[in-house]
């Protein structure tokens, strides 16, 4: 009888036994034996009539991998530790091979040019049980690789986790332009976008409607700190209150019918509630300290808010209908900006910690404990959470010059997509419908 490797022997006797379901097949990339998911993503190949798009092919497999990497969820094998010889399909993959290079996860796909249009072939396996799951055609223009590696790394990022991606979102911020403040929009990854405000000099805190078309932010272009709502499509402005004092923080409630912000127009700084319009609808703190910062619960019940109540910045949460707001942090003296992770899970916040040093924190609601997100470097403050609740976006000085970075919640992947200038107030878009 022939000898056969060890590999090959352990190999027969996997596949030889019953597999069983995983969804999802990475496992939850919240628990705290987790570790990054080793996934290959090989060159594209080309299909006939397409040699002409190679640079456009390793293109999209360097973005794809780039977004992958930064979600904290996988571990994208290095292509130099392994040789892509078999086909894209189940039936000619050699899966021992990819076992034995380490990757759990293999993706492979092939592009075609068809005229004005690439189309990409993708095909998605878990290398252990031999299967293929993922089988997918997509296509997108010549003129936004960009845009189809994302669409690319969206279907893989689905396959792998059961959950949606959030590589086509936005994210809005503020940064410095010629002494002004001026809002930008960007991909996640930190590409792409540009400044979608004019004039105003001082535009501060945006935040995105939840249909993504439009965003709330203050501006003292009428020289009184007034909420205005910018259309992303047409880039039309429309001034929603300019009341007396701070009119500022506006958040967009989840059914879009709302806006909670903070007001100042009674001598204190308050959190009301106003339809679209700008019309007063409720008040709903009434306080000698300073409540600011509102953000609303992922169902809209609820709104957490920053007050100095008890003497010192906590962090607070009072029904959206009205009612007595109920504390939620007692560790540090100095907890603000909160953000309600879209699960309604998490809330995420910025703490001064004993150095005076600022620093990301995410609270979980369910067991009503704290984990520390950044430490040591530099400070780190306005949280935002990614549409899947799986990241954040915040701000750090840990370069210098204050930059964005996107990070998971365990803080364990973290990575800077703004490089130059100042950039301050990231808030996440939600899913592109």
């Amino acid at each position: 009888m022939p000898r056969i490797s060890a590999l090959a022997a352990a190999w027969s006797l996997l596949v030889a036994a019953p597999v069983l379901a995983q969804a999802p097949i990475v496992g939850d990339i919240e628990g705290k034996e987790f570790r990054p998911f080793p996934i290959a993503v090989t060159e594209l190949r080309l299909a006939s009539g397409a040699e002409g798009q190679k640079s456009a092919a390793q293109q999209l497999v360097k973005i794809v991998r780039a977004d992958l990497e930064l979600t904290g969820a996988f571990k994208v094998l290095d292509p130099k530790g392994f040789i892509d010889t078999d086909g894209i399909t189940q039936s000619t993959v050699r899966f021992p091979d990819w076992l034995n290079v380490g990757a759990a996860g293999l993706v492979k796909a092939q592009l075609k040019d068809e005229g004005g249009k690439l189309v990409v072939e993708l095909h998605g396996f878990e290398v252990a049980s031999a299967k293929e799951g993922l089988t997918k055609t997509l296509s997108g223009t010549k003129d936004d690789v960009r845009g189809l590696a994302h669409l690319l790394a969206d279907e893989v990022y689905r396959y792998f986790t059961g959950e949606p991606g959030a590589f086509r979102t936005k994210i809005a911020f503020v940064r410095k332009v010629q002494g002004e403040k001026h809002v930008f929009v960007t991909g996640m990854d930190g590409q792409g976008g540009g400044q979608v405000t004019k004039g105003g000099g001082l535009n501060l805190l945006p935040s995105f409607a939840p249909d993504g078309q439009s965003l709330v932010f203050t501006s003292y272009r009428l020289d009184n700190p007034d909420l205005y709502e910018l259309a992303l499509g047409d880039g039309s402005l429309k001034r929603v209150s300019s009341r007396p004092g701070l009119n500022t923080g506006g958040r967009v409630s989840p059914d879009g019918s709302k806006i909670a912000l903070t007001l100042s127009q009674d001598g204190n700084s308050e959190i009301y509630l106003l339809d679209r319009g700008g019309g007063l609808l409720k008040r709903l703190t009434s306080s000698w300290g300073i409540d600011t910062s509102p953000a609303w619960s992922p169902d809209g019940a609820n709104i957490a808010f920053v007050s100095s109540r008890a003497g010192n910045p906590q962090l607070y949460v009072v029904a959206s209908s009205g009612g007595e707001p109920k504390r939620i942090t007692f560790q540090g003296n100095y907890n603000q900006t909160p953000a309600y992770s879209p699960r309604g899970t998490h809330v995420a916040f910025t703490a001064r910690d004993e150095r005076n040093v600022f620093d990301i924190f995410v609270l979980d609601l369910r067991a009503n404990q704290i984990a520390r997100v950044t430490q040591d470097q530099g400070n780190n403050e306005e949280p935002s959470f990614s549409p899947n609740g799986r990241m954040l976006v915040f701000s750090t000085t840990r370069s210098g010059a204050r930059q964005l970075v996107v990070s998971n919640l365990d803080g364990t992947k973290q990575t800077l997509i703004t490089n130059g200038g100042e950039h301050s107030s990231p808030s996440w878009g939600p899913f592109v419908k």
